[in-house]
């Protein structure tokens, strides 16, 4: 388990680098998850005010996110639930994160099982790393289940989308 994590440590150091050496897109964005909506959850960009506001990658939704550079795409999702047993039972909770592209069917970006004792009302997360090959108007949408457990509340991020162009081409 070491050896993974190094390695997903020194991938991030490596893009940072790599980043750092070429000539820097415009294409980095986060974003919070604030509420949701028709089963999508909806962003807010946690840089709105350092950027002019025309250049959001969000739609008029803000559901999806409009990718504007073709290239490859290093994209991380973080999703925070506040889990709840029923009726002060032991009770196994299924998480998921799924991501759509261009309004095709959602797949799952990671999935995880836990369990819940008693009357305790813990905190779960669940993340993953995507890479991604996007044209330019592609449009990525993200789903969280059970939907009504995801916590928005900031502390200082709780639900949360990175994306960042890694590349031109694939």
């Amino acid at each position: 388990m070491l050896s993974k994590r190094f390695m997903m440590i020194s991938a991030i150091e490596n893009m940072f680098r790599h980043i750092a050496r070429e000539q820097v897109s415009r294409e980095y964005w986060l974003l919070t998850a604030r509420e949701q909506r028709d089963d999508c959850l909806v962003w807010e960009d946690e840089w709105r005010g350092y950027r002019n506001g025309s250049e959001s990658i969000l739609d008029h939704t803000k559901m999806s996110m409009v990718i504007r550079e073709k290239g490859a795409y290093l994209v991380y999702i973080q999703a925070n639930f506040v889990l709840r047993s029923q009726n002060n039972s032991n009770s196994a909770v299924d998480l998921k994160i799924l991501v759509g592209l261009n309004g095709e069917d959602m797949f799952s970006a990671a999935h995880d099982t836990q369990m819940v004792y008693g009357s305790s009302t813990p905190d779960a997360k669940l993340n993953t790393f995507l890479l991604m090959k996007m044209d330019s108007s592609s449009k990525l949408s993200v789903k969280v289940r059970p939907s009504n457990l995801v916590n928005f509340q900031p502390r200082p991020f709780s639900t949360f989308i990175t994306i960042i162009k890694w590349a031109d081409d694939w």
